[in-house]
């Protein structure tokens, strides 16, 4: 008889770590793209954004960040903060490129590029933990 070969998949561990290290990227970039905003605004700048969009800018890379680390630290709750924040994200991203495209016109932008990377985030964090991953985290070590 002839074996079957079934393609390698990376372990569901593996996909937590990567999707805590995309929260930790979008995280950190929201945080730093806020207080920019917020110093360039200070310094007198006109730009697009105002305080209130550095603010929200700002206080979603806190959110992404801090459910990241938790992920990291093997914590279900960060797995529940990025799987809500990369779904709200996404369905929100969505929803305005289906406006945007159905009143201007389809192309590709940088909005696209931020639902792909929430659906990426969302698609790696709903992996289930592995028993070994739960077990460790129980016992408070990693």
């Amino acid at each position: 008889m002839v074996d079957q070969v079934r393609p390698e998949r990376p372990s569901r561990a593996v996909t937590a770590l990567v999707a805590g290290w995309l929260g930790v990227l979008v995280g950190g970039a929201g945080i730093i793209v806020g207080t920019a905003t917020a110093v360039v605004l200070a310094l007198g700048r006109e730009i697009e954004l105002d305080y209130v969009g550095a603010g929200i800018v700002g206080g979603l890379g806190v959110v992404y960040l801090l459910g990241a680390l938790l992920l990291l630290r093997r914590r279900m709750l960060g797995r529940r903060m990025l799987v809500t924040m990369s779904a709200v994200m996404a369905g929100a991203t969505l929803l305005v490129i289906v406006l945007n495209g159905s009143s201007h016109g389809w192309r590709l932008g940088p909005l696209d590029f931020w639902l792909a990377l929430n659906v990426v985030i969302l698609v790696l964090s709903l992996s289930e933990p592995t028993r070994r991953w739960t077990t460790t985290r129980r016992h408070g070590t990693g």
